[in-house]
């Protein structure tokens, strides 16, 4: 017999996860707009009738800061993106107290194993996809395009990356992490084969973001039992977290900073160079309005003439923090920062807590989630401490 229940539970997952970052499904606005308030009516009508406590005082906080921006800025053309990233805390707060603990990652982690397997299979054909393009959609995206197969992207400028039906491969990385995290620290079945395809998944999307994710996964497995662990799994935790670290300054440009000192004239990498400049951006605007943030349109007035200055054109910076810190201001991002670093399994020691909230702060710290619902899910759950089972 067919659990409607259960069913329900995929299908609003499946919607959050297109809502985050699917682009080979086009989904028309006005259903987009009617399914987002239709469903936030009736969670937040659900989580009245149970007069829910936990997680009402962060809603709140969300609500007070979001509408502290929208009315002092003056925000009123992007009303609209202020409503859906309440209805993605309702969203978030309804699935934190109606879902059993640990169902949402465990539901997340099964649909992300069909879509790895999926694009994995795809990607092997990628040869054959490049010589079959004719009568397939055509999406563009920044600075590349995508042919859309509807179950794959193929890249139409970088075949060789694999990023499934997400907008880039650096997305299609982020969504792999989270699933993988999940299945590192439950024993779930099958946890090897599945480790070992989202291993396999990032490893073709050839994203930093990806290969940062892999070198996280094996701190945390030798980080989950450090009591048990001798100087050799110490010594390799220690040189795990430098290539970490190695990785990361050298995502953010600090390497490329110190050879401009040194060695004037040398060409840098565009992309890097791009993705700093935004994020400087991001931080310039913020300190302008730290406390509530200039709003949507007050950043996207203020990015292309300060953009100018640094000799980059630039819409919005591929960071979930800095983007949020100069739109909604700096107490925004710590709520948010607070409940995304609470994502661990309740009986872990303090060093796997500490390499987890680092891992969670570097996911999004490369692509900006800030209105996307699977980040505000994530927080909430962090903040209801239901991400996973009861010694999970």
């Amino acid at each position: 017999m067919l659990n409607l229940s259960k069913i329900n539970k995929y299908l609003l997952l499946v919607w959050i996860i297109i809502l985050s970052g699917v682009w080979s499904i086009s989904v028309p606005p006005l259903l987009t707009i009617v399914l987002n308030f239709t469903l936030s009516i009736y969670m937040l009508m659900k989580l009245c009738s149970i007069k829910e406590k936990r997680g009402t005082p962060i809603i709140i906080l969300f609500v007070i800061l979001l509408f502290f921006t929208f009315f002092l800025n003056c925000d009123f053309s992007s009303w609209m993106s202020y409503a859906f990233i309440i209805c993605f805390c309702i969203m978030g707060l309804y699935i934190s107290a109606f879902w059993k603990e640990g169902e949402f990652l465990d539901k997340y982690s099964n649909i992300m194993t069909i879509i790895v397997v999926i694009s994995l299979i795809m990607y092997c054909f990628r040869s054959f996809l490049a010589t079959h393009q004719t009568g397939f959609p055509i999406i563009q995206g920044q600075a590349v395009s995508y042919t859309n197969y509807f179950m794959y992207l193929y890249c139409r400028e970088l075949p060789d990356r694999n990023c499934a039906i997400f907008w880039e491969p650096g997305a299609f990385a982020v969504f792999i992490g989270i699933a993988l995290f999940y299945i590192l620290v439950t024993n779930k079945k099958n946890k090897l084969l599945r480790i070992f395809l989202f291993v396999i998944a990032l490893l073709t999307t050839q994203s930093t973001l990806a290969y940062t994710i892999i070198l996280f996964a094996i701190l945390m497995s030798l980080t989950m039992h450090t009591d048990k662990g001798g100087f050799l799994q110490k010594m390799v935790i220690g040189i795990l977290s430098t290539f970490i670290v190695l990785i990361i300054m050298n995502e953010f440009g600090i390497f490329q900073n110190i050879q401009e000192k040194l060695f004037t004239g040398i060409q840098t990498n565009a992309s890097s160079r791009a993705r700093n400049v935004a994020q400087m951006i991001d931080l310039f605007i913020a300190t302008k309005s730290p406390l509530v943030g200039v709003g949507f349109n007050g950043y996207f007035e203020q990015v292309h003439s300060i953009g100018t200055l640094f000799g980059q054109k630039w819409t919005m910076a591929a960071n979930t923090f800095t983007f949020m810190a100069a739109i909604f201001g700096i107490p925004y991002v710590l709520i948010s920062v607070n409940g995304i670093i609470k994502i661990y399994p309740k009986n872990t020691n303090v060093m796997f807590k500490i390499v987890s909230s680092c891992f969670w702060i570097w996911l999004f710290v490369t692509q900006n989630f800030v209105q996307k619902p699977i980040f505000y899910c994530l927080i909430f759950l962090g903040y209801m401490a239901s991400a996973f089972e009861k010694g999970g």
